[in-house]
């Protein structure tokens, strides 16, 4: 009778279809797969007459940015390799072949270039994996090129006359025009998101200490010619970011329908001690979400005991990409590893919960992920719940609240006291795929010239040093040293034996207000005990992108 009765509730909220706004660059609006499940077109009439907005056509994604057939499949084959390097390791040749492209300039360029032209279209994905009657609402703000939503910007870079000004004080007044620029762009796309009633807000990106570090000390030599000192500097950036949270905390608590999703970054730093803008507000109505491999925290994850919420899936994750690249017209699918790959993952969850209760606030949405999730030992230092997020428990859970209290929702959703039926996705109309099914979908859509494995992708570096601050040190065992051999994977066939080798770490894509650039590049390996790639040959991690 009690699955009967909870089969019921399932099919009473089918007809209900939540929507999750990501904030992001890059998506393929043609794509067959996102096009269906896009709310209200950027075409339609009534979008477009929202004062305050621009909408572009999706030109920028008709055309790839790598025309060479034979050079994306070497980049598909690199963030294969890479992806698979941090979660079960090279073999010899394979390693040799990565370390020789890693250390080719115009190569690793084009990877960069692939990935802001696919991160958008890689997130979407993800945020769709599960329940078919969730849309998307594709939306970019804060200084990413080829738009796809754009907020008009109305406070121009030099807006503010500057001339009569010390060299100091226009350094300041730069601060200042800086931080309006990012608070006016995110409140006005609360502000849309809110007046189209959206529900959940992924943001796969984040501002970093040491990019803001790096800018002000660029900027301030721009200037005044001069070198700042370190404590001058670095009061200057705590004071940027103290506003900057400031700001961010006060739009989002002025909308709190809203359960925003933001990715924690991928710089392996501690969020409790470095700064990392909008990951480390903390309002009820927020999730800030680490990117795990298996049970352990990526060593590319940033994580905090009193700023990272949660963890989920985050290392070799696979997902579409644009249609553009697709040699015969079919879906064409890439690893990737970073925080931007975890936060999708809780925003579809989220999406899922509403749909099986639609009358969940936010601030309830939080508790069941983060209270459902599977606990961990050796995250209790590293995130607030010390848990990886748990899909099955939580819907569970959001199911049994429409009948009883979310304590005690929570509680028996977690306990396994209630079975459910295996073939019910509470979540969505059809049942979910199992991960055998998913897997043999994705290895069946790369071209025959790869031999891929479920496997990620790291980020891009941060352009700056860390503060003086000691690097914590990650949850998990260390990388080896090493390439082990791996007889799992055949090697590339289209790996060449020689490559010039000029190292080149991989630059960052953040500029001083990039808040959304994506995060997919990450410090290269993951933090399982299993054997990857070894730091010293590995890509550094870029900011919040795929």
């Amino acid at each position: 009778m009690i699955r009967l009765a909870l089969f019921l509730l399932f099919l009473a909220n089918a007809s209900y279809g939540a929507t999750i706004a990501i904030i992001d660059t890059g998506f393929d609006l043609d794509h067959d797969y996102l096009k269906p499940k896009i709310l209200k077109k950027e075409t339609d009439e009534e979008a477009i007459d929202f004062q305050g907005w621009d909408f572009f056509d999706n030109s920028h994604l008709k055309k790839p940015v790598i025309e060479d057939k034979s050079d994306i499949q070497e980049v598909l084959l690199y963030r294969t390799l890479r992806a698979k390097g941090h979660r079960e390791g090279l073999s010899m040749e394979e390693f040799e072949w990565y370390k020789k492209k890693n250390a080719d300039k115009t190569f690793m360029e084009k990877v960069r270039m692939f990935k802001k032209h696919s991160h958008g279209t890689f997130v979407a994905g993800i945020a769709l994996r599960e329940g078919e009657n969730i849309s998307i609402f594709p939306i970019r703000g804060l200084n990413i090129p080829n738009p796809v939503v754009v907020v008009e910007d109305n406070t121009k870079e030099g807006e503010i006359p500057l001339t009569a000004k010390t060299p100091d004080q226009k350094f300041e007044e730069d601060i200042k025009n800086s931080l309006d620029r990012v608070s006016k762009k995110f409140t006005k796309i609360c502000r849309y998101v809110s007046n189209k009633r959206i529900e959940v807000v992924n943001g796969s990106y984040g501002i970093t200490f040491k990019n803001i570090m790096t800018k002000f000390r660029e900027r301030y030599k721009e200037f005044t010619g001069k070198e700042i000192d370190e404590p001058r500097l670095l009061n200057y950036t705590n004071n940027y970011f103290a506003e900057l949270y400031r700001r961010g905390e006060k739009t989002m608590l002025r909308h709190p329908n809203i359960l925003f999703v933001f990715s924690a970054g991928n710089s392996g730093l501690d969020n409790d001690q470095y700064h990392h803008y909008p990951s480390r507000i903390k309002v009820p109505n927020a999730i800030t979400v680490a990117a795990m491999n298996g049970d352990y925290l990526a060593t590319f994850s940033n994580f905090g005991k009193a700023s990272v919420d949660i963890g989920a899936p985050g290392v070799a994750i696979l997902s579409i990409v644009p249609k553009v690249y697709s040699q015969d017209g079919s879906d064409l699918y890439s690893p990737a590893s970073g925080t931007s790959m975890a936060a999708p993952y809780i925003s579809n969850l989220a999406a899922q919960i509403l749909n099986t209760n639609p009358k969940l606030t936010p601030a309830n949405i939080k508790r069941i992920i983060l209270e459902t999730g599977d606990e961990k030992t050796h995250l209790n230092d590293k995130m607030i719940s010390g848990s990886i997020a748990n899909n099955h428990h939580a819907l569970k859970a959001a199911l049994l609240s429409k009948d009883m209290s979310i304590d005690q929702a929570i509680q028996l959703g977690k306990s396994g006291l209630i079975p459910m039926e295996d073939h019910v996705n509470i979540g969505g109309l059809p049942p979910a795929v199992t991960p055998e099914e998913m897997k043999k979908k994705v290895l069946e859509s790369f071209p025959s010239v790869i031999t891929p494995q479920e496997v990620d992708e790291p980020e891009e570096p941060t352009t700056v040093a860390p503060a003086p601050v000691t690097k914590p040190e990650s949850s998990l065992p260390k990388d080896p040293v090493t390439a082990p051999q791996d007889t799992s994977l055949p090697p590339p066939s289209t790996a060449p034996d020689a490559r010039p080798e000029s190292a080149d770490p991989v630059p960052a894509s953040q500029s001083v207000e990039q808040s959304p650039t994506p995060s997919e590049e990450l410090p290269a390996s993951s933090s399982q005990s299993a054997p990857s790639l070894p730091e010293a040959q590995s890509p550094e991690f870029a900011p919040s992108s795929p």
